[in-house]
């Protein structure tokens, strides 16, 4: 890439992520990726949808250096992701990340797993990061959970206290890889609504998911990927009504 995107202070709808050409293959040969372009605009929820395999988790992980690539390039925030360690971390800094399982520290208490990193590293007050941690507790529904342990929490309820914890990191990006696939069904939407609270307020959002409805309601586009490629990239209403390619259609057909 020969210039810069332009950072997200920049102005409104600035580009935060732009992915140009990424290539990855796996130590075995398998080629996971092959040639993804991508650019998420500040205040954008970009929903990433496609079969199994498609490569769809792989590429959002690019986007912190969860996983790395052998070929293109990924700028984030103004930043472009570089194997330098201090330049992963700044990126990480960055950006918030929700898995499909929750990876909270069993062994502390919710409020104690949404201090520890903005404490450990942003070196924040611990008093002024509590405050916040139990603001964001509210704002998720959970207020009444922060002195109980994660065992002690429904599956929904892990997973708020997991977006609460990536939000009291003050990302100004945040990408969920299927954040409700590890859900019972009845404990799907109160994940949903609290995302859908984040979009509302502005939070640029890179989603990987299967909720129809969601997607629908709350994405600016929606991205199709398969076999390592994104297929078809459009509006949610054009995306879901009169899609342009076949594998698209397909697609729609098997998951409706």
């Amino acid at each position: 890439m020969t210039s810069t995107p332009a950072s997200a202070g920049s102005a409104p709808g600035a580009v935060m992520i732009e992915a140009r050409g990424v290539e990855k293959w796996y130590p075995n040969g398998f080629h996971a990726l092959r040639g993804v372009d991508l650019s998420v605009h500040q205040g954008e929820v970009v929903v990433i949808m496609g079969p199994s395999g498609s490569g769809k988790s792989t590429f959002i992980r690019t986007f912190n250096a969860l996983e790395d690539f052998q070929k293109g390039s990924i700028w984030v925030d103004g930043m472009e992701l570089t194997d330098d360690v201090r330049n992963i971390d700044a990126i990480r800094q960055e950006v918030g990340m929700v898995f499909q399982q929750f990876n909270l520290f069993p062994h502390l208490t919710v409020l104690e797993n949404l201090t520890l990193a903005p404490v450990l590293v942003r070196k924040r007050s611990k008093a002024v990061v509590e405050r916040q941690a139990l603001e964001l507790l509210e704002r998720v529904g959970i207020a009444e959970q922060a002195h109980k342990h994660p065992g002690q929490l429904s599956g929904g309820q892990q997973q708020r206290v997991a977006i609460a914890r990536s939000l009291c990191m003050e990302p100004r990006i945040m990408l969920f890889d299927e954040p409700t696939s590890a859900l019972d069904p009845e404990m799907v939407q109160e994940v949903l609504e609290v995302m859908q609270e984040l979009a509302r307020e502005g939070m640029t959002m890179v989603v990987v998911t299967h909720e129809v409805r969601f997607a629908r309601q709350v994405a600016s586009r929606v991205v199709l990927m398969a076999d390592g490629q994104v297929v078809e990239m459009a509006a949610p209403d054009q995306f879901f009504t009169n899609p342009r390619h076949e594998r698209s259609r397909q697609f729609l057909r098997q998951i409706a």
